[in-house]
């Protein structure tokens, strides 16, 4: 009895290893992605250890007494005296629209008796910045600042691009070398 090849039926197990291997691809991507965005965000971050200059979208919530705010830019609140406001928060968190596209939000992360750690957000069409900054009835004091912009995410997406075929080009190199000293 002899054994034929048929070439049809080995068409499906091609396409379904095609299959996994865009899908493999697709899943790195995403995934390189991801990582890229938070990586250049970060490289970006402002500390007050790292001497950055602030960003400029950094926004601090300074209260009014009946218990609403303003989201105000850092360069106005260090430059200007704001009367009858406190940038201590009487609620844990909240939100506003700014402007007709840009939303801020704020949430207190620790309290004390005088002070508060608090930690903003500004979704405008183009960014998000994250601020964390200590806060008391008087002053504000930025720790940290960090921006995910339009323009990282072209950038991570060739980062991720490149990484995904650099894996695909060393999963070559390395069958090759494998199927080599396979048949030597």
């Amino acid at each position: 009895m002899s054994t034929q090849h048929n070439p049809a039926a080995s068409q499906p197990q091609k396409r379904s290893g095609q299959f996994k291997q865009r899908l493999l691809k697709l899943i790195l991507f995403c995934g390189f992605f991801i990582l890229f965005i938070f990586l250049l965000a970060g490289q970006d971050s402002r500390t007050a250890a790292n001497h950055k200059p602030w960003h400029p979208d950094l926004t601090i919530a300074a209260f009014e007494p009946d218990g609403s705010f303003l989201a105000l830019p850092y360069s106005y609140v260090q430059q200007h005296t704001l009367a009858n406001t406190t940038f201590l928060a009487k609620k844990p968190d909240g939100s506003k629209q700014k402007n007709d596209n840009d939303t801020f939000s704020y949430k207190v992360i620790e309290q004390n008796a005088q002070q508060q750690l608090i930690r903003t957000s500004l979704r405008t069409s183009r960014s998000i910045t994250i601020a964390t900054y200590q806060a008391t009835a008087g002053t504000v004091t930025p720790i940290k600042s960090t921006v995910y912009a339009i323009d990282q995410i072209s950038m991570a997406a060739v980062l991720a691009l490149v990484s995904v075929l650099l894996l695909q080009l060393i999963y070559r190199f390395i069958r090759r070398h494998s199927v080599k000293d396979k048949t030597n």
